[in-house]
């Protein structure tokens, strides 16, 4: 017997909702539809100081096509909140609540005049000074995220659910890539036993520049956001994956590639002093064949389920030439997946 499918959260609805969990219990609340996401309806809602995001996953994304995956992710999302929030109080949002017979949890909202990362490093007024900033703060978050859950039995098995990580990563990602280079198979292969088989820490699953939101005045003011696809896996997804990103934008912007360098750097500097500091730094190997996934996550990229919006053809071009490097020849450390981007943008 099929489980009743919850009502949707509308702006209309919001509200309505928020008053019935006695969240918002008076005034007239302000509701704004948020976007830049594929995977979930994300509404803010204003009433006087109070500024909140509610959010509900979907079980169909909003993509061309069919892309499916299981809602309950949103009690995953509720789960991690709450596990971050005790680590790192000031680098995650606060869980107000969570519905998970509505697939949906409420957070507090960020300042108004807080950009995502990703406006950030794409914006005209790219300040290269301040990124780096950022990137060594979400360097030492990331170490103390992993190293803090590695080998914790506890997390281990709440996190243990791999069903929205397979439907949101690992099959639009790695194996419609593998399906489409077969050329590279060995390598990508590779790749995903290693997700699927080390259970290493937690894991957030989209370690992305979106899933950062930064205070323009004062870039080591950040919080993550987006765990729903987080789980108990291996180290290497959410390295590869910020690298994968910026590589990118370095692409994309190749005037800012020897800064966006410099910024993938001090991230990587900034996580592997925190690895080697911290207490679990036996229990994770978060750099086990990195040049290899942070290649096929920039594969997926542009031949995956969900390409990379801002890349021109020629773009996704040298994407690919670059990954075609990594993935053919044996692993490299990432900072020569880095030098070998400047000798791609340097042809």
């Amino acid at each position: 017997m099929t489980a009743a499918q919850p009502t949707p959260i509308t702006a209309d609805s919001v509200v309505e909702f928020l008053a019935t969990r006695g969240i918002v219990t008076g005034g007239r609340p302000t509701v704004s539809a948020m976007t830049g996401g594929v995977s979930c309806t994300v509404l803010l809602v204003e009433a006087g100081d109070l500024r909140l995001v509610v959010k509900q996953a979907l079980d169909q994304l909003l993509v061309e096509g069919d892309w499916f995956a299981t809602p309950e992710r949103a009690v995953t999302e509720a789960a991690a909140l709450s596990m971050l929030r005790s680590l790192t109080p000031d680098y995650v949002p606060e869980l107000v609540d969570a519905s998970p017979a509505d697939h949906a949890l409420v957070m507090t909202a960020a300042p108004a005049d807080w950009r995502t990362w990703k406006a950030r490093l794409l914006a005209d007024e790219f300040d290269g000074e301040h990124e780096r900033a950022a990137a060594s703060v979400l360097g030492t978050v990331l170490a103390n995220w992993h190293t803090a859950t590695a080998g914790d039995r506890s997390i281990a098995a709440r996190f243990d659910d791999y069903e929205a990580f397979e439907q949101l990563r690992i099959a639009p990602f790695h194996r419609t890539v593998l399906a489409r280079h077969p050329v590279w198979a060995d390598s990508i292969r590779r790749c995903i036993d290693d997700l699927i088989e080390h259970h290493e820490c937690f894991v957030h699953g989209d370690f992305s520049p979106k899933n950062i939101l930064v205070n323009p005045r004062h870039p080591t003011e950040l919080w993550v956001l987006d765990f729903e696809v987080g789980h108990y896996g291996a180290a290497v997804f959410d390295l590869a994956f910020l690298h994968c990103h910026l590589l990118l934008k370095a692409i994309h912007r190749p005037e800012h590639a020897a800064a966006m360098a410099q910024i993938a750097s001090a991230f990587q500097g900034a996580y592997g002093a925190g690895v080697s500091a911290g207490a679990g730094s036996r229990a994770v190997a978060p750099f086990r064949r990195l040049g290899w996934q942070t290649a096929c996550l920039m594969l997926a990229r542009v031949d995956g389920t969900s390409p990379a919006g801002y890349l021109t053809a020629g773009q996704q071009d040298r994407v690919r030439n670059l990954a075609g490097r990594i993935l053919g020849t044996p692993d490299r450390p990432i900072d020569e997946v880095w030098a070998l981007l400047t000798e791609e943008l340097d042809e």
